[in-house]
């Protein structure tokens, strides 16, 4: 509306107030999209804007109201049994509690743009009532879940859907006509591949558009590593859909000597992880974890493979700095995975599976070794291409496909575009 318009458009020459909707913040974490969203707020308030933060029951630095997490908190999920799954799935179709809170917050706060991100729990309300109360609002899309009960498009089993389910249909049809009335005015998805994927979404048509996640500069420059047997390296959840079996056996058929495998991370496959890594029966082990790379616990390399647990922190540049190739072997349409960005930006080439955003965020110069997903022949074939030749695929460490800088400019367009509407 044109008050809409108006108000924006004064803000943004000024202090935009700015309204974060996301589900978890940190330091409740279960993905990329909250440390995002944290980012997010920081940059905003270095810009001299004002921010406040609404999210489903996860406390934090900036947050100003939390919608109760019931039945139980959401990085809860995926351990419940499958009544209490079903009761949250209920729950968030349409949340009162989310209603009631974003009332008064708007009321009170009186922002200039509400800008949602991830709002798995606060249900479709969250995505409809700052259009309800005439408040500017962008929506960026991170996950599926507008598409999927499970925001991710894979199985409980761990494979990737190829189809939608009839309860996710159904679902999808409820959100499709709550929504309609009040969408958000903008939508941005982070990659092409997340962005096409919810093009169905009739309510969506013409509100579409895409805006890179920013990629963050090291805190230091990666130190010169001379490659001999190469390091490959994985980082991320340990799960059948993150192809974390397919790499694995890639790895071990690619039988390239004296190379290792670095893997971070926590999930369902640790312990075949392990395995892979346990030195042969009666063999002594190898040299224990890389220097500063590992965390305590790291699984000694037998196989050339070791597991580290979890990485992150000051772990996280020890694991960079440890590795010559970064392997990002997803079976399902992986968005914009972080770790891209992360490699990008330290030099790291990348052998990325051809699924969701991937081949849209690595690097030109390693646009060769990327590899169909789920194919274990051809991901052997390109860690051997790499071994063969590294220099063939490294490029200089770039801050691409976009900074800090321009990420914020494509974001102060949106909000005064959701204003213009």
């Amino acid at each position: 509306s044109r008050s809409r318009a108006s108000r924006l458009g004064c803000s943004l020459r000024n202090v935009v107030r700015v309204l974060l909707l996301s589900s978890l913040w940190p330091p409740a974490v279960l993905g990329g999209a909250e440390l995002h969203a944290a980012q997010l707020a920081e940059r905003l308030v270095d810009a001299g804007h004002e921010v406040g933060v609404v999210t489903y029951g996860s406390p934090g630095e900036r947050v100003i109201a939390q919608v109760p997490s019931k039945p139980y908190p959401l990085q809860e999920f995926a351990s419940q049994p499958a009544s209490k799954r079903a009761l949250m799935h209920l729950r968030d179709v349409w949340n009162p509690d989310t209603a009631s809170i974003l009332e008064k917050v708007i009321s009170d706060f009186a922002p200039d743009v509400v800008h949602s991100h991830t709002v798995q729990g606060m249900s479709a309300v969250a995505l409809t009532r700052p259009g309800k109360m005439q408040i500017p609002h962008v929506h960026t899309l991170h996950d599926y879940w507008l598409l999927c009960q499970r925001t991710s498009m894979v199985q409980r089993d761990g494979t990737a859907c190829t189809t939608s389910c009839r309860g996710c249909a159904a679902i999808t049809a409820v959100r499709e006509r709550q929504i309609r009335g009040n969408a958000p005015d903008v939508v941005l998805g982070v990659s092409k591949a997340v962005t096409a994927e919810h093009e169905r979404l009739e309510w969506a048509s013409g509100r579409l558009r895409i805006l890179y996640n920013p990629v963050e500069s090291p805190p230091e420059p990666r130190p010169v590593r001379d490659v001999g047997a190469p390091v490959f390296g994985y980082l991320g959840q340990l799960a059948a859909y993150k192809g974390v079996g397919t790499l694995l056996s890639a790895f071990k058929a690619a039988d390239i000597r004296g190379s290792r495998l670095l893997v971070g991370g926590r999930g369902p496959l640790l312990s075949e992880v392990q395995s892979a890594g346990a030195a042969p029966s009666g063999a002594a082990p190898s040299s224990a974890a890389p220097s500063g790379a590992a965390p305590s616990g790291a699984a000694p390399s037998g196989g050339g493979v070791e597991a580290l647990g979890w990485v992150g922190g000051d772990t996280k540049e020890q694991f960079f700095n440890e590795i010559d190739c970064l392997v990002v072997p997803s079976e399902w349409s992986d968005p914009a995975p972080i770790v891209l960005n992360e490699a990008r930006a330290r030099g790291i080439p990348v052998i990325g599976a051809e699924a969701g955003g991937i081949p849209e965020l690595i690097s030109p110069k390693a646009s060769a070794l990327l590899f169909p997903s789920r194919d274990s022949g051809a991901l052997s074939d390109r860690l051997r291409m790499f071994a063969a030749a590294p220099a063939d695929y490294t490029a200089p460490p770039e801050l691409a496909p976009l900074d800090w800088a321009g990420h914020l400019e494509g974001l102060m367009t949106a909000y005064r575009d959701a204003g213009a509407r």
